[in-house]
């Protein structure tokens, strides 16, 4: 059903993940709630501390819908990988939740000092602040270097299928299995191969899940493996290999 989706808006042009541009919608918000607690305490009688309490209201509100659509992205790029990343943001996520909560249950009554309210909305700053510094480990880490448009197929088909996990070529799930190198780009006949029925160095099935041909075409394995060996691998691994 995910997957769905997600052909279905790649085959109007959309093919990036749907999280990122909405998460401007609450940290925006909050950081707006904060600027204006501070005017609050520089300007007591103004009313910015109830304009930054509205703040907080769409924060709320905005917080939802950007919490399914991450889970949707990391269902569909990253497997569900529990990484290092997305261990952060799910807790930072969770945490947020809390002081949007406790914020708004607090700063309902007027007579709420300013001073306990400004703090929450620092700590509310902070938290947004940790979860835009862990999510631009997982954009920025996972470049999609160009390869040439004879293989611009193949790099779309990476961006959307294996670049959650493989970033730069790497692995951000086992790192000392980058895909750069991996032996099962010796030949196209290995990659399809391991595309069908991926498993670990010791036969043990492991995270990647297998790429059936329904899903995944044979012409569409091939265009992913010219792009991944004139893209990502080794000079040293691809020097031997040609473009099929």
């Amino acid at each position: 059903m995910i997957d769905y989706l997600y052909d279905l808006l790649a085959n109007v042009g959309y093919i990036h993940p749907l999280h990122p541009p909405l998460t401007h919608g609450p940290i925006g918000a909050v950081i707006v709630a904060f600027l204006l607690g501070i005017a609050a305490k520089l300007w007591p009688n103004k009313n910015f501390q109830q304009s930054a309490y509205y703040a907080v209201i769409i924060a709320f509100i905005l917080y939802f819908p950007t919490v399914v659509l991450g889970f949707l992205d990391w269902q569909h790029y990253y497997y569900g990988a529990y990484i290092y990343p997305i261990r952060m943001k799910i807790a930072l996520a969770a945490g947020l939740l809390l002081l949007l909560v406790i914020t708004l249950i607090v700063g309902r009554n007027p007579k709420t000092p300013t001073w306990i309210v400004s703090t929450l909305f620092s700590l509310c700053l902070f938290n947004v602040l940790g979860l835009g510094y862990f999510g631009g480990q997982l954009v920025y880490e996972g470049r999609v270097p160009e390869a040439g448009e004879r293989f611009s197929q193949g790099r779309q088909i990476f961006i959307r299928r294996c670049s959650g996990c493989h970033v730069n070529g790497g692995n951000i799930i086992y790192p000392n299995l980058p895909l750069r190198s991996a032996p099962q780009l010796e030949s196209y006949e290995q990659f399809i191969r391991f595309i069908r029925n991926p498993r670990l160095p010791n036969g043990e099935k492991g995270p990647m899940p297998a790429f059936k041909a329904k899903k995944l075409s044979d012409q569409h394995v091939l265009e992913l493996y010219n792009y991944i060996i004139h893209g990502l691998a080794k000079p040293t691994r691809s020097s031997g290999r040609k473009e099929r």
